[in-house]
């Protein structure tokens, strides 16, 4: 929207804003299609509004995929936690994050040897990298507010008790990249297969894919991941 600023879901109460807006969506669809089975499908901040949705709202998905999102809640995000807790302090909350950026995006650009942009972590492919460079709507600084709101969707959907309203035979899809860095090299990927499984979610495939990078449908091999979750789509919408 013109008036909307950029990095910023909302001034208060992002995340729950955007997860009324996904239900939104959803009701579009069932209002367009009614009885149409629906795959909720969300990648690295659309794997966290998308997880988040589906503990919310599971009974209205078919299957989720979430794909190249990062759950883990250790140290490092207690960390940033503080560290955006003490900008919100000192900055504000529309303000630009000084801190995250270095931790996230500028650490997995250096992540990539002899990388020809700061941006090669998002894929091999060159032509992709620079269609995101150009691009004026990436590459802005997200608030100290947004990036809070993120952390509360990792937060959420690394607590096992928020899955307790989840049908534990809903097809679920995760997708990894061995080398993409903001995934820790797809073993967050991997962790949250292991926590689900745990918790006894039956329908569950997980795959992390050699030498891909954070933008799995954007790489080198992308019509290959496509054609997985193309068969992956087709037989869960088969099921009852």
């Amino acid at each position: 929207a013109p008036d909307a600023p950029l990095g910023r879901f909302a001034q208060t109460d992002g995340g729950a804003n955007v997860i009324a807006d996904v239900a939104a969506v959803h009701d579009l669809i069932a209002c367009d299609h009614p009885g149409l089975p629906v795959i909720v499908f969300g990648h690295s901040m659309g794997g966290l509004v998308a997880l988040n949705f589906m503990l919310h709202h599971s009974s209205r998905l078919h299957a989720a995929a979430i794909w190249n999102a990062n759950f883990s809640a250790g140290l490092a995000s207690r960390v940033a936690r503080i560290i955006l807790a003490w900008e919100q302090f000192r900055l504000g909350s529309d303000m630009p994050s000084r801190m995250l950026p270095r931790l996230t995006f500028q650490a997995w650009g250096k992540a990539v040897p002899d990388h020809r942009t700061p941006f090669d972590w998002l894929s091999r492919d060159a032509a992709e990298v620079d269609k995101y460079i150009a691009d004026p709507l990436c590459g802005w600084d997200a608030s100290v507010s947004m990036w809070r709101d993120l952390f509360g969707f990792v937060f959420d959907g690394a607590d096992d008790t928020n899955f307790s309203g989840v049908r534990k035979t809903l097809p679920i899809c995760l997708v990894g990249g061995e080398k993409d860095p903001a995934t820790d090299g797809g073993k967050a990927v991997s962790h949250l297969a292991g926590r689900l499984h745990r918790m006894g979610f039956s329908n569950l495939v997980s795959k992390v894919y050699a030498e891909t990078r954070h933008e799995s449908l954007n790489d080198v091999n992308r019509d290959k991941i496509m054609d997985d979750f193309a068969a992956w789509a087709d037989s869960v919408l088969k099921q009852p």
